[in-house]
């Protein structure tokens, strides 16, 4: 064999080229192995970040609980620690962060900027996902249908746009004129005594009894929370979603960067309402939110709330001495003020099993509601406070996709006449939720269109602009006038409910269907009215906030 001039022979040299080949491969694979080690999301220096991060979050913890228990202990007994309470104790023990808000207070570390909540009765919550403003999306998208959708629910914690696993605790006002009582109640032995047993994770929700001067109403406890519709090409891919998860037939959002298709492109031909992100941009439902400075548009308050409290039952007129029901089956009968001097011993009342309160003008049902319990911020229900409902009565926190069961009573019985017989007519499928919502009456809210004209019979609250109180819309069909979270445009014909706009003429808004309308009752039902009291089908339901 001939040798190379290295002095080589041909097939030694091939083999240690070969071999050299190797040792670099062994070498590469070893070094990713070896960064693989330190790197990966199990590597050493991964496991040591996590280990230092945990670190300084106990750490965080720790700071915030001796603030806390020092400003307990500086307050002796009176009244609740306060944000400023606890900056205080910050400063004392050289912690280096900032308290803002009350019950909860929200505690943000200078350094790490990790924010947690703290309640009233010191239990620390974090760290927090901070909420973010959403970007502009680009326009231009479009979505085929928007009749078959799925919603999605994140509880907020407290007052606050911080996403948590449970819902808020229902909030019970302690502190009222004599005569009035709130409390807790739960349903046993087909009776509501007091006590709670609420679970919202098992479709089990809050329930409190109102008592004004020996007259009971019921109400039931909607939490705080952010949300986002999926829409789907059909009936059959939304199904296929709810099933096993299948995401190819989604086809667009309502989410916080408005009405956007699956690429996230603003839809056209619909107002941008972009808004906060809580997470994979849910937005926050604007019936709970601070929404002075957009003038309530949006139908929010002047400031943030835990929750709502709305009417179990449709509204009802009863006397006052012994809460036995009157039939308002004339205008005579029902277009009344209870607090006027010729009807000072009839109240209104939240229960069932009574005729509902029919033949009364809007305006009239407003001021009635507004009167039942100011310490409690009574008022009739606004559009945004109805689509709170329906989305949670929609979500797997209510009836999971399933069409609440219409009420079908032609005597305009609440809750058709029981509600351990009748519970799939509630938005829980069972005894703790919200009745009457599909049939029964139509139900006027407090939202109208602002340039209609007829306004007069409304004049209460129809003044041409947004509150507290009531909602005013800017454009008669509900794609122009779009408002997040209000069960119209955003949710329109789900289940073959009926949907059609105010207009100049019919300025008011009506919910729910009636007893006769067959399939197109439902809680996605919306309608126009004149407003008036000449109607034997029109009533309303009551809402509180309690702040």
């Amino acid at each position: 064999m001939k040798e190379n001039k290295k002095g080589l022979k041909r097939n030694e040299e091939g083999i240690t080229l070969i071999a050299l080949v190797i040792t670099i491969i062994v070498l590469l694979i070893l070094a990713g192995v070896s960064i693989a080690m330190l790197t990966g999301n199990n590597g050493i220096l991964t496991q040591a970040q996590n280990a230092k991060s945990q670190t300084e979050v106990g750490a965080e913890k720790e700071g915030i609980s001796l603030a806390y228990t020092g400003a307990v202990a500086k307050k002796n007994g009176n009244g609740a620690v306060t944000d400023g309470d606890m900056d205080e104790q910050f400063g004392l023990n050289g912690t280096k962060a900032d308290a803002e808000g009350t019950s909860p207070i929200i505690v943000t570390f200078d350094e790490s900027n990790r924010q947690y909540m703290i309640d009233e009765n010191g239990n620390i919550t974090g760290p927090l996902e901070a909420p973010e403003e959403t970007p502009e999306p680009e326009a231009g998208g479009s979505i085929a249908t928007m009749d078959y959708g799925v919603i999605e629910i994140k509880w907020l914690l407290g007052d606050t746009n911080y996403v948590s696993e449970t819902p808020n605790a229902p909030t019970i006002k302690e502190d009222l004129p004599e005569g009035t009582t709130m409390e807790l109640v739960k349903y046993e032995n087909s009776n509501w005594v007091s006590g709670t047993d609420y679970n919202y994770d098992e479709n089990k929700w809050a329930n409190a009894k109102v008592t004004i001067n020996g007259v009971e109403s019921y109400f039931v406890w909607i939490p705080r929370y952010a949300y986002k519709i999926i829409y789907f090409s059909s009936q059959e891919t939304k199904a296929a979603y709810l099933t096993n998860g299948d995401t190819s037939g989604i086809i667009g959002y309502s989410d916080s960067r408005g009405i956007v298709d699956k690429e996230g492109r603003k839809v056209n031909g619909v107002a941008s309402t972009t808004s906060l992100n809580v997470g994979d941009y849910f937005r926050v439902h604007p019936a709970f939110m601070n929404d002075s400075a957009n003038n309530y548009e949006n139908g929010g308050w002047s400031e943030d709330l835990p929750g709502i409290w709305v009417g179990k039952y449709e509204s009802s007129l009863v006397n006052k001495a012994d809460s036995s029901n009157i039939n308002t089956n004339s205008s005579t009968a029902g277009n009344i003020i209870v607090d006027s001097s010729n009807n000072t011993d009839k109240a209104i009342a939240v229960q069932p099993r009574m005729s509902s309160w029919r033949y009364c003008t809007i305006g009239n049902m407003y001021t009635n509601a507004r009167a039942y319990a100011t310490n409690l911020n009574s008022h009739m229900l606004k559009n945004s406070e109805w689509g709170a409902v329906a989305y949670l009565t929609e979500s797997k926190y209510g009836r999971n996709g399933e069409e609440v069961e219409k009420n079908d009573n032609s005597s305009y019985i609440t809750a058709d006449a029981g509600i351990s017989v009748n519970p799939e007519q509630s938005s829980t499928g069972n005894e703790t939720g919200i009745y009457d919502l599909s049939g029964g009456a139509y139900e006027r809210v407090a939202a109208y269109y602002n340039g209609g004209i007829s306004l007069s019979v409304g004049s209460s609250f129809a003044n041409g602009t947004s509150d507290e109180f009531s909602t005013a819309y800017t454009g008669t069909s509900a794609s122009s006038a779009y408002k997040p979270g209000d069960a119209t445009y955003e949710t329109s014909g789900w289940h073959g409910d009926y949907a059609n706009f105010v207009d100049s003429y019919s300025p008011f808004f009506m919910r729910g269907g009636d007893y006769d309308d067959g399939s197109l009752a439902g809680v996605f039902y919306f309608y126009d009215s004149s407003g008036s009291a000449n109607n034997n089908g029109y009533s309303g339901r009551l809402c509180l906030a309690v702040k």
